[in-house]
């Protein structure tokens, strides 16, 4: 009996220790954005070319292709930076109304090509020449730079005073102060991909249509959480 005794006193002591040293903590989130200049892009165009016979569509697709490859070279873009290996090909149908079914009218040949441009001076006559040359769909670009890692960890520092600023305010306000930091969750270590930002002034096919395209900055976000301990 009396050993049981020493034993829930004990419990109860080694409970209250604890509890007495259990941090007091304010978690918070910080966010930060940069910006930096679009230096580079990647261009995807594909063409769909139809044709009663299957050979015809596959002949007017590369044809298109081999001369989206003449415009490169004379862009002095690197063949490496160059790819043409995406293709398909698949029956065309049309519903005939007359008889109630589907009836075969041809095929259709699909090119998809893909040119990274390190010089966005030449941007807009990739894009220009392309669709000169016969490319009939060209997705917006996708801008990127070389400076996106020095801009995320800019962003990260950003965030990370953010944090502090935001915890500072609730231990003032509460009659407290901030001590260290206990734990840093920064989500991502790398930045995202950014997405399609470049902006067209005019897509009229004029002799100086490829100076209309602007390509705009890009912006770099970053969230930081942190958990600080709280004095008094």
């Amino acid at each position: 009996m009396l050993r049981n005794l020493f034993l829930l006193i004990f419990l109860f002591a080694s409970v209250g220790c604890m509890a007495k040293e259990t941090p007091r903590t304010v978690s918070v989130t910080g966010t930060g954005t940069a910006t930096a200049a679009a230096d580079k892009a990647t261009v995807s165009m594909s063409i769909v070319a139809r044709s009663p016979e299957l050979d015809a569509a596959q002949r007017a697709a590369a044809e298109v292709t081999a001369r989206v490859l003449e415009l490169t070279d004379s862009l002095e873009i690197d063949r490496k930076l160059v790819d043409t290996t995406g293709a398909g090909v698949r029956p065309d149908y049309r519903w005939n109304r007359e008889k109630e079914e589907q009836e075969l009218r041809g095929y259709i040949a699909e090119r998809q090509m893909v040119v990274k441009v390190e010089d966005l001076e030449l941007l807009g006559r990739l894009i220009e020449g392309a669709v000169g040359a016969g490319v009939n769909q060209v997705s917006p670009p996708q801008l990127d730079s070389n400076e996106r890692e020095e801009a995320y960890r800019q962003a990260l520092r950003r965030a990370a005073i953010d944090a502090r600023e935001s915890a500072d305010v609730l231990a003032k306000t509460l009659d407290a102060r901030i001590g260290d930091v206990i734990t840093i969750n920064a989500g991502s270590n790398r930045p995202p991909q950014p997405g399609p930002q470049l902006r067209v002034t005019a897509m009229a096919m004029e002799s100086d249509a490829s100076a209309t395209y602007n390509p705009a900055d890009l912006t770099f976000s970053a969230t930081v959480d942190v958990v600080f301990e709280l004095t008094e």
